[in-house]
């Protein structure tokens, strides 16, 4: 719910109360803001600067006066570019007067944002404001602001929504706040800053934010060398799969302490929204840049030595905003799927309990990075079961498709073109199909000799990109397949046609004398096209219909004749 009791679905009619509409002092509305304390409102960093005046209104409150406010340097975080990734653009405004202290909100941490949301903001020449909605489509760039995709083209956040507060229909709660729209005039998106991103740049709007931060305090770190030495192999192989690369899968073995144990604490760190700041990138910039994760690459990093199963699953669903039935199946329907960093997996609780529940996970589409303490028999059979079996059976899966489409649907596309040609408008697939079959030979051809490590995890992105292209290949070729077949099956309706229309034409025929030998040489052309291999339904249509036509005008003369 939001901070007054209402569900969103019903405050959506309304304005909110802690909306703040940001002006200059001769009253032209800048944008929108979130009042999050009573002499605080937070709004994007383009909509205000250092050292000027602007008076912020609750529009929502129509009996409150308009404030006055200004932004200090150390609170106003400018928006910059670098090869095209936008970050920043926060300022938290400080009032002249508090405001009342009931119509502020709160911010919320939600992972993996997903799904309806709704903004509200001031277009123009609409000073009393208005919701929009939306759908938060992906994460983008290093700052890891997140696309909104508007419901309908009218809905696209204009300036007067920049700062604007974003509420997940989920939850209810204030997830993040509007920065700006795609340039141009045929954009489609709008941005926010999810709330640890503001959290990253604004450190001090904790104060008023709520939900379960991403990562456990135990696996945090600072990142510079005192802690320890960069194991480089071991952070790439992360930063790697933080990008999404490779098997959804990552089971490894990291002691308590080491190297290796701070470079996975450094990696989470800076693959955390709030966590990754401009102090600890600078620490690594002269890393190695594949050893650098992406910003908002996890939505969970939580050390489970100790805990149950549902224990583990309720912080999830926590993180994820899933209330009341944190149910594993429920993680089937997110439209972004899980990404969670458990460690100590074989000090849980009940490992093997556990261990069941992150294969149901998995099998789902989490991706997991699953850290054990010790290189036992346990972390063995997790690998097993977790990464090697199931790669295993993909690849096996792919070969037996492989061998389908060269072994049964090419050969059966091969006899429905010897005996039947495609139509005007069927030849481009055909080709298509024809090409890919020919892409697919030497694919298997690949496949079949392969050397071992191109079957490793880390290069399952081969697989799934094989995957990808057989199975559009496949598609073609069984419609291509199809639409023969279905022209096949008409040249039979054809020729039951001409068999069973020839002997009543005879008859008619020969009762008006000559004509029997015109029908005979229709029939016989119709015959001949028909039986034709491959067939060229449209000629041998065509020549079925002269026939039967010639037919009919004979019944009509002999008709008449009567």
């Amino acid at each position: 719910m939001t901070r007054t009791g209402e569900r969103v679905g019903a405050a959506r009619l309304r304005t909110p109360a802690w909306i703040a509409r940001i002006e200059t002092p001769g009253g032209r509305v800048l944008g929108a803001g979130v009042l999050l304390a009573p002499e605080r409102v937070l709004t994007a960093g383009h909509v205000v600067d250092p050292g000027h005046r602007y008076t912020v209104r609750l529009v929502g409150i129509p009996d409150l006066d308009a404030v006055s406010a200004t932004v200090c340097p150390d609170e106003h975080v400018p928006q910059r570019e670098h090869l095209g990734d936008r970050s920043g653009d926060l300022a938290l405004l400080r009032l002249a007067a508090p405001l009342p202290a009931e119509h502020t909100t709160r911010l919320y941490r939600l992972a993996a944002p997903h799904g309806p949301v709704s903004m509200y903001g001031f277009p123009a020449g609409d000073d009393g404001g208005r919701w929009h909605g939306a759908t938060l489509v992906a994460a983008r760039g290093r700052d890891s602001q997140v696309q909104l995709r508007p419901l309908t083209p009218g809905e696209l956040a204009a300036d007067g929504f920049s700062g604007g507060g974003v509420v997940d229909h989920a939850t209810d709660q204030v997830i993040g706040i509007v920065l700006s729209v795609d340039e141009g005039p045929g954009s489609t998106f709008s941005y926010m800053s999810p709330t640890e991103t503001i959290l990253s740049h604004l450190p001090q709007v904790a104060a008023w934010t709520d939900g379960a931060e991403a990562v456990d305090p135990r696996l945090r770190t600072g990142t510079d060398a005192a802690g320890g030495r960069l194991d480089v192999p071991f952070a790439t192989e992360l930063a790697s799969w933080f990008r999404g690369e490779g098997w959804p899968v990552l089971v490894t073995v990291v002691p308590a302490r080491g190297d290796r144990a701070w470079t996975l604490q450094r990696a989470v760190t800076l693959a955390d929204r709030e966590l990754r700041t401009h102090r600890n990138t600078s620490a690594v910039s002269h890393d190695p840049p594949e050893t650098v994760p992406p910003a908002g690459a996890h939505d969970l990093a939580l050390d489970v030595e100790g805990l149950t199963a549902a224990e583990v699953m309720d912080r999830i669903a926590e993180r994820l905003g899933i209330r009341d039935d944190p149910r594993p199946e429920r993680l089937g329907t997110l439209r972004v799927p899980l990404a969670a960093v458990l460690v100590a997996v074989d000090r849980a609780a009940d490992p093997d309990v556990l261990l069941g529940l992150l294969d149901r996970l998995a099998g789902q589409g989490a991706r997991l990075l699953l850290a054990f303490r010790s290189p036992d028999q346990r972390a063995t059979r997790a690998a097993e079961a977790l990464m090697h079996r199931p790669l295993r059976d993909r690849w096996n899966r792919l070969h037996a498709e492989l061998n389908r489409m060269t072994g049964e649907l090419g050969p059966e596309l091969d006899v429905l073109r010897g005996r039947v040609l495609p139509g005007p408008d069927d030849r481009h697939l055909l080709d298509q199909a024809e090409a890919g079959l020919r892409r697919t030979q030497m694919l298997r051809a690949w496949v079949d000799h392969a050397p071992g490590r191109e079957r490793e995890p880390a290069r399952a992105d081969l697989l799934f990109t094989f995957e990808d292209a057989v199975g559009r290949r496949r598609r073609r070729l069984e419609e291509a397949i199809g639409v023969l077949d279905t022209r096949l099956r008409r040249r039979e309706e054809l020729l039951g046609r001409v068999g069973a229309e020839w002997p009543l034409c005879r008859q008619r025929a020969a009762a008006q004398g000559d004509r029997v030998m015109t029908a005979y040489r229709l029939y016989e052309d119709a015959l001949s096209l028909l039986r034709q291999t491959p067939c060229d339904i449209e000629r041998a249509e065509a020549a079925v219909e002269r026939f039967v036509g010639f037919c009919s005008t004979t019944a009509d003369g002999e008709e008449g004749a009567s």
